[in-house]
Order: C-alpha cells, then sequence, then structure tokens
C-alpha cells in the first residue's frame, strides 16, 4: 500500500504544476475501513494509500510528526499535486510538525475512480465533480485518526482551489484549529470559500499580482472577523513560498498555532 519515498523532498523543486482560475509513521490503514498495523513514529516521508467514502482511492506523502506535534493536510490546486508542497513539508518536519499532502482525485497519483476506473480531473468541469474533493479530505482526516492524530492535533492548508476546499474542511470540524488558506478566491469552478470558520483564526494569503485572490480575501477577511491578512510580492498559492519574507512569516505563524 506504500512505497518509501524519501526522494519526495529532495525532488519536489522539480515538480511542474498549473494554476487555475489565477486561482508518528502511519499505520497501514483503510479510511473506509479503520483498518490499523501500529508501528513505530519516524518521520521518515512515505507513500500512503486511503479510501474515500465514494470508491476514489486517494494517494498522499505523508511524514509523521514528533510526538505532541500537529499534522497538517495539505491541499494543491487544480492540475497540481502533492509534489507541490515538497519543499514546505521539509520546513514542517524540521519543526517537529508532520505533514499529509495529498493528491486530490483525478491528479497525480489518484486517478482510481469506483470501481478502480481511471478519471483525470480534466473531465471535472463537464461532470460538476470539484466540490466532491472533500471527501478526499474527510478521508485524510479518517486516515490520520486511524494513525491516533486526533483531530485537534490536525491542521489544514490548502492553495487556490485547495484553501477553499480546506475552508469547508475546518468548517465541518470545529476541532481542528489550525487554517491557512493560500489565495483563496470566493468561487473556484463550483468550490466556494466558507464566508466564516467560527472559533478560530484562519490565515488568509494572497499577492497583490494575483487580482481575484487578492480582492477575494479583501473580501474574506470582512466577513471572517477573526482572520488573519499576509500579504506576498507575487505569486499564486505555494508560488509565494518564493518570497522569503513571507514563507518566514507564515513558518512563525506556523510555530505560534502549534501547542
Amino acid at each position: 500500500m506504500r512505497k518509501s519515498a524519501l526522494g519526495f523532498f529532495l525532488m519536489a523543486g522539480i515538480f511542474n504544476f498549473k494554476v487555475a482560475n489565477s486561482e508518528e509513521t502511519a499505520p497501514q490503514a483503510s479510511a473506509s475501513t479503520g483498518a490499523v498495523k501500529s508501528r513505530a513514529a519516524t518521520t521518515k516521508p512515505e507513500l500512503v494509500t486511503f479510501k474515500a467514502s465514494d470508491g476514489w482511492t486517494i494517494t498522499a506523502m505523508y511524514a509523521a510528526p514528533r510526538k505532541g506535534k500537529p499534522v497538517w493536510i495539505l491541499v494543491h490546486g487544480v492540475g497540481a499535486g502533492k509534489g507541490e508542497w515538497g519543499k514546505f513539508a521539509a520546513k514542517l518536519s524540521a519543526l517537529g510538525h508532520g505533514a499529509l499532502a495529498i493528491d486530490l482525485r483525478g491528479h497525480g497519483e489518484s486517478l482510481k475512480g469506483p470501481g478502480e476506473r481511471l478519471i483525470n480531473y480534466e473531465i471535472f468541469d463537464v461532470t460538476g465533480d470539484w466540490p466532491h474533493c472533500l471527501r478526499d479530505l474527510e478521508a485524510a482526516v479518517v486516515y490520520l485518526k486511524t494513525s491516533a492524530i486526533g483531530l485537534k492535533r490536525i491542521g489544514v492548508m490548502g492553495a487556490s482551489i485547495g484553501a477553499n476546499l480546506a475552508s469547508q474542511l475546518a468548517l465541518a470540524h470545529p476541532e481542528i484549529t489550525r487554517v491557512a488558506l493560500l489565495s483563496p478566491g470566493v468561487d473556484y469552478r463550483g468550490v466556494e470559500c466558507v464566508k466564516d470558520i467560527p472559533g478560530r483564526k484562519p490565515l488568509l494569503a494572497a499577492s497583490l499580482s494575483d487580482g481575484y485572490s487578492y480582492q477575494s480575501v479583501v473580501a474574506l477577511t470582512r466577513s471572517m472577523k477573526d482572520a488573519l491578512f499576509f500579504q506576498a510580492m507575487k505569486g499564486h498559492g505555494v508560488q509565494m513560498f518564493d518570497d522569503p519574507d513571507f514563507l518566514k512569516k507564515l513558518l512563525e505563524w506556523v510555530k505560534q498555532a502549534a501547542p
């Protein structure tokens, strides 16, 4: 079910990805069955798979946290994949935090839909499947829970449409207090960003050069009364990590958000 993937972090810089709309090692487990085999904790990243509630097989890269530290579910944008989080996941690991970077359905290695049919995200605009990607995040939560990571230790960070999905996951689970939305939009391909995440202080980020997302964040921070707004010099989603001042500020926030 999983293969060693130490090269994930080392090779992350060569991943190419498209931006749309400007837009504890885990026990072996199935999110659909909850079956678990206990294993010793380690921070070595591994390739893991688990089932979403509608039959999709979701592939992810998982690096376990140090004892008591949080795990971040990392959610990519349209046409991208788990690889775009590689360098950032390595920085999280250096802080002792865990990372579960997923390939959303139809992306990367998550191409097996119900009945093992191979399906690519490029048909989702026609089929209207984008909102169903939230089930992939829910499956990630179940996977972590079977790995003895409770909701209070889970954080979620998304980029572009992944940010909108992350906002919906946080709204559904009040116990998830660490929420970071990078370049969210009011609506990406029918996936709306929630207008408020009660009881939490989410971080929203955008660059001034990213018109739609920047204006969306301005509007969203008005409705999310306790939200923080970080601004990058340029870029969309994880591209903002190329701004060293932004990346430093984000990592400081991550450390402060940890127990």
